[in-house]
């Protein structure tokens, strides 16, 4: 098999996790478990969607140039994958799916340009993306603030992915099964 990279972004209440947890029950993929400095909301726990370690763990691994990727964002949040973690998902020989910030991204296609296929999911408006960070009750008013500046940013820079899915309110099914399609195309 011809091991694809499927780099999933998209903006701040685009609905990526809830795209990505149907993804997990829908097909055979590996998927990359980011590290993350931030504390965990409801319903998440350690490895699902990410690995929680404290901000000093974290630049310690920096130090150890342990990590492949990271970013610091949101309100001095550290993300990224540890060089462990993509090792394992080569190991896999399944399809990588990867979730991940536009910056990152970029950084990840440079080091794998013929194996990434970039995905973009948007909101279909930034008053959707805000009601739906709010319903959320996770982050503050700033960090809701916050994410919705850095947003207009990243839908600015989806311009550069190979795919834009738009997540329409109601339809996730649907946006589900736009990115299945999208993988099945290009891994054939």
């Amino acid at each position: 098999m011809n091991q694809k990279i499927f780099l999933i972004s998209g903006s701040a209440g685009a609905g990526k996790d809830s795209v990505l947890k149907i993804l997990k029950k829908r097909g055979d993929f590996y998927f990359v478990i980011t590290t993350t400095t931030r504390m965990p909301r409801k319903k998440e726990s350690q490895g699902d969607p990410y690995y929680f370690i404290a901000k000093n763990n974290f630049l310690e691994l920096i130090k150890k140039n342990g990590f492949l990727e990271y970013e610091n964002v949101y309100s001095d949040y550290y993300f990224g994958v540890t060089k462990k973690e993509i090792e394992k998902a080569f190991q896999s020989d399944k399809n990588i799916i990867w979730q991940i910030d536009y910056r990152g991204s970029k950084n990840i296609m440079k080091m794998f340009p013929t194996q990434t296929v970039s995905i973009f999911i948007l909101p279909p408006s930034l008053e959707i993306a805000k009601k739906r960070m709010e319903n959320r009750r996770g982050d503050s008013k700033k960090i809701i603030e916050e994410r919705l500046k850095l947003a207009k940013t990243e839908i600015e820079a989806s311009k550069k992915y190979d795919y834009r899915v738009i997540n329409e309110e109601g339809e996730l099914e649907g946006t589900v099964s736009k990115i299945l399609n999208i993988i099945q195309k290009e891994s054939a």
